[in-house]
């Protein structure tokens, strides 16, 4: 019998640890970058692999933001992650430097549902290639 490759967002590609989330908002670091589109703010930065503890190339964490309902807020977040993982294609391995993890927060910027969400944050992942690609012969890794 032949399965189909797993369509799952898997547990190694999941942003969980505080001390690489932390990083991500510190406004006296100037190592993390943000991109833009609508109501999706994609705020990012490279770090070492070893630092990470998995073997993945990236690791994404999604925060809907405050809303008066969990209701609302766990369905925009099962919402943001499953436009980002069937758009995960835009996005690869190779617009990152060898031993490096690109961590990724996605944050939805606006109260309620935004019917533009899912073109909002394909563009937002655009952006971010354009970005990476354009500063991977640059040294701004932070080690």
């Amino acid at each position: 019998m032949i399965r189909a490759p797993s369509q799952r967002f898997p547990r190694k590609a999941r942003l969980k640890r505080r001390r690489l989330i932390k990083p991500l908002f510190d406004r006296g670091l100037s190592t993390s970058q943000s991109v833009s589109s609508g109501c999706i703010r994609l705020v990012y930065r490279c770090v070492p692999r070893s630092a990470t503890g998995t073997d993945s190339w990236i690791q994404v964490g999604f925060a809907p933001g405050r809303h008066k309902h969990s209701v609302t807020r766990n369905r925009l977040r099962r919402r943001m992650r499953e436009a980002w993982r069937t758009h995960l294609h835009l996005l690869s391995s190779d617009t990152i430097a060898g031993d490096t993890t690109l961590t990724v927060m996605v944050l939805y910027r606006v109260r309620g549902f935004h019917r533009n969400m899912q073109h909002d944050l394909v563009q937002a992942m655009q952006r971010l290639t354009h970005h990476l690609k354009e500063a991977r012969g640059e040294a701004w890794i932070e080690t």
